[in-house]
């Protein structure tokens, strides 16, 4: 879209000059207002095009609801047995992942069954 907007400025600017250049080869007063205003408004799209516009910033927060009670446990690396503080968590597809600071491996938290 923008790409047709910066062609559609310099159309006007183009057609600004050339009949500015008309004007004062032939002497016609429209023809140089005509060229003016051709090339105030292009000049106008391409100031307008060239603003900056403000940056949006989403802020997503992942909050997990508990099925029941909890109870708080040590969490542990199956792979080397450390011990896991919340750093080591991350939230990615709506399931909790756990990664290892010492030995790298990564694994899902998966939920026991209340059965």
């Amino acid at each position: 879209m923008k790409a047709v907007a910066y062609l559609f400025a310099m159309l006007l600017i183009g057609l600004g000059v050339v009949f500015l250049a008309a004007a004062a080869h032939t002497g016609l007063w429209t023809r140089c207002v005509l060229g003016g205003v051709l090339l105030g408004a292009g000049l106008s799209v391409l100031y307008i095009l060239r603003m900056k516009t403000p940056e949006t910033r989403i802020t997503v927060t992942h909050q997990v609801d508990l099925s029941g009670d909890v109870s708080l446990e040590r969490l542990l690396c199956t792979n080397c047995g450390a011990t896991l503080d919340a750093k080591s968590t991350s939230v990615r597809a709506g399931a909790v992942f756990v990664r290892c600071p010492y030995c790298e491996s990564e694994f899902q938290v998966e939920e026991a069954p209340k059965w």
